[in-house]
Parts: C-alpha cells; sequence; structure tokens
C-alpha cells in the first residue's frame, strides 16, 4: 500500500498518470507543439501582408490592413498553449480558442480582406493553406483526445474531487476551534452557575429567610383549614343564583358580599370587624333557606352546609383562626421589613436575576455547542466517505492500494 499526506498526493497522481499514460501524453504533446508552430507561422504570415503592404497599399486600405493584422495577432496572442502540465480541460480549452480564431479570421477576412486583397495575393494563398494546416493539426488533436484520451480524462477527472477533501478537512478545523471555544464557554457558563446557586443557598440559609418560609408555611396550611370551615360554595352559589331570579325572597341580604365572598372568602373576612357581622348574618339566612328546603339541593349537600354553619356559630373556630391569620401576616410583614433593612431581598434578588441571566445564556451556549458538534462529526463522516470513495478510485486507476493521510491543525 502506498501512503501519502494529502498535501502531497496531487503531485504524486500527476506523476503516476504521467508515467501511465506517457505514449498519450507525448503524442499529445507533439501535436500541441505543432499547433503552436502553425500559430506561430500564422503571425510570420500576418508579418508578411505588413511587409508587403507597406509600399503597395494606400492609407486607407493600410488602416484596414493593420487592423485585419492587429485583430487576428491579438486572437493569436490570447489562446493559452498548455506547457508541461497537459490535462483534457486545458487541451480542450485549446482546441475551442483554435475554433474561435477561425471565426475570427474568417469574420475579419470578410470585412477587411476587399480593400486590399488584390496587392497581397501570394500573403493571402500562403494564409489560407496555413489556417488549412492549422485546422487539420486541430481535427487530428480533436479525434485524438476523442478515441485515445477517454482514459486520462477519467483518470484525470478525479483530482476535481480532491479539493472537496481539502475542503472538508478546513471545515473540520474551523468546526473543531468553534466546538473547544463554545466548550470552555460552556464550562465557565456552568462554574458560574453552580457559584450563583451557591450563593442563592448561603442567602437562603439565613435566618430569617427560614422564619419567613416558616410563617408562609403555617399561614399556607391556616388558608387550608379556613376554607375548609367555609366549603360550603355550592350552597352559596345557589343561594344567589336564586336571589339574582328573584325565586326566593330575603330581607336585607347583600348581594354584592356574597359575590364578593365567592370570590374570595379569606379576604373578605380578614376585612371584617372582629365579630363577622355581615358573614353572620349571611351563615343565618343560608341556614335558615336551607332548613326551608328553598335551594333545591341534594339532602347530603343540605345537611353538611347546615354542619358546618352550625360549627362555625358553635365551636367559634373561625373568629379565631381569622384572628390568628391576621397575626400570622403581621410577623411576615414584620419579618420581610428586617430582610429589607438587613439588605437581603436586593441581594436575594440580584443573584436570582443574575442566576436568570446566565442560564439564558447557558442554554444558548450548550444550543451552540450541539449545533457545532453536530457539524464536526458530520464533517468527519463526509470525509471518512469521500476519502474512501476516493481512495477506492485512485486505486482503480493505478492499480495499486492507496492512503491518503490527513492531519488537522488543531
Amino acid at each position: 500500500m502506498i501512503e501519502k499526506d494529502l498535501d502531497e498526493f496531487e503531485a504524486f497522481y500527476k506523476q503516476q498518470l504521467n508515467s501511465q499514460f506517457f505514449k498519450i501524453k507525448k503524442v499529445t504533446k507533439k501535436l500541441i507543439q505543432e499547433v503552436r508552430g502553425d500559430l506561430i507561422g500564422i503571425k510570420v504570415c500576418l508579418d508578411h501582408f505588413l511587409e508587403t503592404g507597406k509600399d503597395k497599399i494606400e492609407q486607407k486600405a493600410q488602416r484596414s490592413l493593420n487592423f485585419f493584422s492587429d485583430r487576428i495577432r491579438k486572437e493569436i496572442d490570447e489562446i493559452e498553449i498548455p506547457e508541461e502540465e497537459l490535462n483534457y480541460d486545458s487541451i480542450n480549452d485549446l482546441l475551442n480558442s483554435i475554433k474561435k480564431l477561425f471565426t475570427t479570421i474568417n469574420e475579419i477576412a470578410r470585412k477587411s480582406l476587399p480593400k486590399f486583397h488584390k496587392d497581397v495575393q501570394t500573403e493571402i494563398k500562403e494564409l489560407n493553406y496555413l489556417t488549412r494546416k492549422l485546422g487539420k493539426k486541430q481535427a487530428q488533436l480533436d479525434e485524438f483526445m476523442r478515441k485515445k484520451y477517454t482514459d486520462v480524462k477519467d483518470a484525470e477527472y478525479l483530482l476535481k474531487k480532491l479539493p472537496k477533501l481539502f475542503h472538508l478537512k478546513e471545515n473540520i478545523e474551523h468546526a473543531k476551534i468553534d466546538l473547544d471555544e463554545f466548550e470552555n464557554e460552556l464550562k465557565d457558563r456552568k462554574g458560574k452557575q453552580e457559584e450563583l446557586n451557591s450563593d442563592l443557598l448561603d442567602l437562603e440559609k439565613n435566618q430569617l429567610f427560614k422564619e419567613l418560609e416558616n410563617e408562609k408555611d403555617i399561614l399556607f396550611q391556616l388558608q387550608l383549614k379556613i376554607n375548609e370551615e367555609i366549603g360550603f360554595k355550592k350552597a352559596l352559589k345557589k343561594f344567589k343564583f336564586e336571589l339574582e331570579k328573584e325565586n326566593i325572597h330575603i330581607p336585607n341580604v347583600d348581594l354584592n358580599f356574597i359575590k364578593d365572598f365567592l370570590k374570595n372568602p379569606i379576604r373578605i373576612l380578614i376585612t371584617e370587624r372582629k365579630d363577622l357581622p355581615k358573614f353572620t348574618s349571611l351563615m343565618v339566612q343560608l341556614r335558615h333557606t336551607l332548613e326551608d328546603n328553598k335551594l333545591n339541593l341534594k339532602t347530603e349537600t343540605k345537611e353538611k352546609t347546615i354542619e358546618q354553619i352550625n360549627a362555625i356559630f358553635d365551636e367559634k373556630q373561625l373568629q379565631a383562626n381569622i384572628e390568628k391569620y391576621l397575626q400570622i401576616n403581621a410577623n411576615i410583614e414584620e419579618i420581610y421589613k428586617k430582610i429589607e433593612d438587613a439588605g437581603l431581598a436586593q441581594k436575594l434578588e440580584a443573584v436570582k436575576n443574575q442566576i436568570s441571566s446566565n442560564t439564558i445564556k447557558l442554554e444558548h451556549v450548550e444550543n451552540d455547542y450541539n449545533r457545532k458538534n453536530k457539524d464536526y462529526t458530520r464533517y468527519l463522516s463526509a470525509l471518512k466517505t469521500e476519502r474512501e470513495e476516493f481512495q477506492k478510485s485512485v486505486e482503480e486507476i493505478i492499480n495499486e492500494a492507496v492512503k491518503i493521510n490527513i492531519s488537522f491543525s488543531f
């Protein structure tokens, strides 16, 4: 097996082709040299036109002759003749350039020759001979390329796939650089997040925050207890509905109070006086209505509601719980004030904002890292596939296994 670095492969492969197709390249080079000679001969012939015309042609016709000579000479000078490195594309370009030259000669001759052809008959014959000779060489080269150069063309075509390997190599290098940068940034962001979370935990461990959390838990449990005590919203909603429809008539009923109570019962209760006069009056009216069976509720619902109302009156626990609720709220406000005075609230808010901001940035970096990692993996896979296919094609041409070594600058 032959091993070659990617940077060295093109020179190695061209050397192999030159050796393998030596005879074809030799004939091609000979034909091209003959074409070069014919092109030089045409330029010399144009010099003969100018030399002859200098003494024989009048000034106006002389300008046409100069134009004729300059245009053809310019077209010949623009023809690129392959030198040492021959390949199908450069030879094909040469053939096309010769075809273009013939078209230019015919066009300019049709316009210019009538103005001076009588005085340069010998030169015209010479030019016709040289262009016919060049035409034959062009046809001979064209036929040779079609019949003999096909295998060489296919072998040369492989070199057009080589830039893709370089391109993929560069993509991998660039992706790896970006990937390393994202990885470092990701590491920094994660470290920052751990640091901020640690700061948050330290702040939340402060005794004031513990007291605040404890009071909030007590308040929450108390809310559940109060809501359980006044858990007869179904009966109260039915009561409100019947009053609004005027299906029942109860004196001195405050419908607005009922509506507000249904929306937020605890808020309404804590805004009442200590003995809860409006709420107590409402409960008496609701119980009386239930006992008269005016709401058409299920027996179970009706009896449970009456039982809950009686418990409120008998046990007097609701008023005590409301008082307790107000006291806990006052405790919470006091703790908040202490936290504010100690500057803990601002610190906590600042740390939370930093955590929120860093979390967003961390997500962006993670997305960038994952995207670039996919690109990196895809490029590696593509390079592996392309290299294997390329090596196999090269082996079929030079009849020997080849391994292309690709090194990366990272």
